[in-house]
């Protein structure tokens, strides 16, 4: 769980490489200044080997929710290392037509490299699901709690949590 900021979104053409998520924050950051937007509400990301969550922290309720499948390009911002964004492609709506893409960018209390690398782990488990071999290397490599349910996080991401709740539901972006 990550404690994020939602800047904004926009429609892509591409996923093709990671300057469409960056060309895409400097779009939505530039956009929010043009129209003085300064706040932001916090959310919780919540990444699973299925799906991406954005939760509500008072009421725990899902905001949105991304099929892990349907991410097909995610990037941490080169110099703001807070910063954060992934492209998800929607549904596709019949064979003539492209599948629509939307990037959406975040700001997050930890670098948005170890929220990537998470995307990234439950990316490689849907595919080493489809390999009982390669899915039981993959489970060898990551540190599980004592049941094997669970993937050990750094506890910073705790602290993460603590910090945020001390500056409040509000942050300036």
């Amino acid at each position: 769980m990550f404690v994020v900021r939602f800047l904004g979104s926009m429609a892509v053409r591409s996923h093709r490489s990671k300057e469409v998520i960056y060309e895409a924050m400097r779009q939505v950051l530039a956009a929010r200044a043009i129209h003085n937007i300064f706040r932001t509400a916090e959310s919780h990301l919540v990444v699973t080997s299925k799906s991406l969550q954005l939760i509500d922290p008072q009421t725990q309720v899902p905001r949105i929710s991304f099929q892990l499948r349907d991410v097909v390009q995610f990037a941490a911002h080169q110099e703001n290392r807070r910063l954060m964004g992934f492209v998800v492609e929607g549904p596709e709506i019949s064979e003539e037509v492209e599948p629509s893409l939307s990037t959406y960018v975040f700001e997050s209390n930890t670098e948005g490299e170890k929220i990537c690398y998470t995307i990234s782990l439950g990316k490689e488990l849907i595919e080493a699901e489809k390999d009982p071999e390669a899915l039981a290397l993959l489970m060898k490599s990551m540190p599980l709690t004592s049941d094997g349910k669970f993937l050990v996080l750094e506890s910073e991401t705790v602290g993460a949590v603590q910090n945020g709740a001390e500056e409040g539901l509000e942050s300036e972006a």
